[in-house]
């Protein structure tokens, strides 16, 4: 009799934000004001918001390993302006793998297709849910525009998009069928670190704060992954 396969669904925290215990989605004064109606729209169709994320199967979308960057003035130009320096550093992050996470599905493609419609740009008034609503369909319709208007070797259109042709160009139909489905991420009201079947760490220090929490010794693993640039 062959052994079952169980999906593991990842987070991504930093350590200082790690606790033996229940944690819960940032506050709203603490998320980027871009960022927030997103995070409220989805809100409106899984019933909370923010939310914590978890990757299904795949740790890469957790951001877990990346290197980040950022700029810092280091000397002013002839003009008075400053000229910046880029530098990379690794974010002192911890990764949870957990069993059977019983959470609302979304499809990783379509919602970052969402992203423009829904993103509040600079000096735009708040929108309500029916105009986030209209602005997304506004924006696949788009989208399939510039599709039919750039194809001229006859490509197939991706799947996201296909699947707002294929549902009938209908909002509510391609919400269910493309978006809220079980495919690679969900999200939750509040996570319990404590039943993490796997803690990742990359070196003998984070494992030692993980154990002075409480986390279970056995499920605490150090390893070395490959690190990209975001």
């Amino acid at each position: 009799m062959g052994t079952v396969s169980v999906v593991m669904y990842y987070h991504c925290r930093e350590l200082k934000y790690v606790k033996y215990d229940k944690v819960y989605p940032p506050p709203e004064e603490a998320v980027d004001d871009a960022f927030l109606p997103i995070y409220e729209w989805l809100g409106n169709h899984c019933g909370y918001s923010p939310q914590v994320w978890l990757a299904r199967s795949s740790t890469w979308m957790t951001g877990y390993g990346s290197l980040r960057y950022t700029s810092r003035p280091v000397k002013r130009n002839p003009d008075g302006t400053w000229r910046s320096k880029r530098r990379i550093f690794k974010v002192d992050e911890i990764l949870f793998g957990f069993e059977n996470v019983q959470g609302f599905p979304v499809n990783y493609d379509v919602w970052t297709l969402l992203f423009d419609p829904l993103i509040q740009q600079p000096n735009e008034s708040k929108k309500t849910f029916d105009e986030q609503n209209k602005k997304i369909v506004e924006a696949l319709n788009r989208y399939i525009r510039w599709h039919e208007e750039e194809d001229a070797e006859g490509d197939k259109m991706d799947p996201e998009l296909q699947g707002w042709v294929d549902n009938g160009k209908d909002l509510d139909a391609y919400l269910k069928n493309c978006l809220f489905v079980k495919n690679d991420q969900v999200v939750v009201p509040s996570l319990n670190l404590k039943a993490a079947k796997q803690i990742i760490c990359c070196n003998e220090k984070q494992k030692k704060s993980l154990r002075k929490m409480g986390f279970i010794e056995d499920r605490i693993k150090i390893k070395n992954i490959r690190r990209s640039k975001w």
